[in-house]
């Protein structure tokens, strides 16, 4: 989960290790924002909101990261093995469209999973042409059990909240989300 993409500085702009407490590891350089560009956009790091945010983002893709790795997938293919397994079975020219690639690109990232073992191609149930890529079984379970931390965790913390803090940070996370999906979403 990408909070935000910034373009990055060339490598020699950028500064090679964060100051302790800055919110990030020492030396992360895969951290899309920089001290510069916090300040420049107004932001106070030392906000521990905006300071956890920021970390959520780091450990987020970190753990995308390996997770990818434990999978031997690259990105783009994780990102297609999340939507398959999310929404099921899917056209590949719909799996395109949600990773944002060509229907060519696609079919490069279906043959990849394919002969990773990670999903299989199974004829269209009401359109013989077509086909559709469904996640392999043991891909999924492999994933999830890789995930089940992340998601036992998460749900722990949620358990601890009272019902007034639940609607307090779920008001926020809304307007998070919102902010994130404004700033996605392509000008008219």
């Amino acid at each position: 989960m990408a909070l935000v993409d910034v373009d990055r500085k060339p490598e020699a702009e950028r500064p090679t290790a964060e100051p302790a407490g800055a919110g990030t590891d020492p030396g992360d350089d895969d951290s899309p924002w920089s001290r510069d560009e916090l300040a420049e956009a107004g932001i106070s790091e030392r906000d521990p909101i905006i300071t956890t945010l920021r970390d959520i983002d780091t450990h987020s893709r970190a753990f995308e990261r390996r997770l990818a790795s434990t999978l031997t997938v690259n990105q783009t293919d994780l990102t297609a093995m999340q939507h398959l397994i999310s929404s099921g079975p899917l056209t590949p020219s719909d799996l395109a469209a949600r990773l944002g690639v060509t229907t060519a690109a696609s079919t490069l990232v279906v043959d990849r999973l394919v002969a990773l073992g990670h999903a299989e191609r199974h004829p269209h149930e009401h359109d013989r042409r077509k086909i559709v890529v469904v996640p392999a079984r043991s891909s999924v379970l492999r994933a999830i059990d890789e995930l089940r931390p992340v998601i036992d965790g998460l749900g722990d913390l949620v358990a601890e909240l009272t019902p007034e803090e639940h609607a307090v940070v779920e008001r926020f996370l809304r307007g998070v989300d919102a902010v994130y999906r404004t700033a996605a979403t392509p000008d008219p």
